[in-house]
């Protein structure tokens, strides 16, 4: 069955576009040392990784991150410090995708994503990189009783739940004629891409990661990358009850329009914050 997600761009969704668009416009026009755009890709780096694996409850702090980013310790690392750097190591594994608008996101680059991902650590002794093939609930214990939020589509179906969506990520890349034109702006189809991974629940653990990631991958490909400064995920890492509450909404009601607005608004306040940072640099 097609995956033909629903939402509607309201007047917040088609201003926060333009802030996007007009920062992506202003990147590409602007010109600034590659010395400077390294180190700060390189920090961005980082506080992105980090971010990601502390939504979901990574002890590190940024001071252990920048330490283990330039260099690892001779002892074996902890599981909070390997779920890090697996997470740089994702980040050196989308490269190869970069700006190839032309290849198609596949089943295997989701699969490699989260066996780089979950490698030795919290998700991986359960199937790294192999889809689960157990029923699974998503939920929270609260004063000894599981509170389920969400129940996962049967493993069964993960294929076929996978494959539609891929096919509609790879649809809407080109634009059409007439009314039937599939193309979708890549920042929407980011955020509808993140939030289906997660409902889907593809594995046993490392969801959350790895949709994640597979965003960056997505926009990485389709030219969204702002010069690799943007990290999407500190502002929801900051906001962690409004970014599980946001993603919430699209399981209830299988409508993107509040989850969309809420994504959107964090990529948007990002790329305030880049441009700001890129103008006081050429200004400096």
């Amino acid at each position: 069955m097609a995956f033909l997600p629903t939402y509607t761009l309201t007047p917040r969704i088609l201003r926060q576009l333009k802030a996007i668009e007009r920062t992506c416009g202003f990147l590409s026009a602007v010109r600034l040392q590659p010395e400077w755009i390294q180190e700060v890709r390189s920090e961005t780096e980082v506080r992105e990784a980090l971010a990601s694996v502390q939504i979901e409850g990574n002890s590190l702090t940024l001071e252990q991150a920048f330490e283990l980013s330039e260099e690892l310790p001779v002892r074996e690392l902890r599981d909070s410090e390997r779920e890090f750097c697996n997470y740089l190591q994702a980040f050196q594994a989308i490269q190869p995708l970069h700006g190839q608008r032309d290849e198609q996101l596949t089943k295997g680059d989701l699969l490699n994503l989260h066996r780089t991902l979950v490698s030795g650590v919290r998700g991986g002794h359960r199937g790294a990189g192999v889809l689960r093939r157990e029923e699974v609930q998503v939920g929270d214990i609260v004063d000894g009783e599981i509170i389920v939020h969400h129940q996962p589509p049967s493993w069964h179906v993960l294929e076929g739940e996978l494959e539609s969506l891929l096919e509609w990520l790879e649809s809407g890349k080109t634009k059409g004629e007439g009314t039937g034109d599939p193309w979708v702006h890549p920042v929407i189809q980011a955020g509808i891409l993140q939030h289906r991974l997660v409902y889907i629940h593809p594995f046993l653990d490392g969801n959350g990661r790895t949709a994640r990631m597979m965003t960056t991958l997505l926009l990485y490909q389709r030219g969204y990358d702002f010069k690799y400064l943007f990290e999407l995920s500190d502002y929801y890492n900051r906001d962690r009850d409004g970014y599980y509450a946001g993603l919430r909404t699209a399981d209830r009601s299988a409508d993107y329009t509040e989850w969309l607005e809420y994504f959107l608004g964090g990529f948007s306040n990002q790329m305030f914050r880049i441009e700001e940072r890129v103008k006081k640099s050429a200004e400096g």
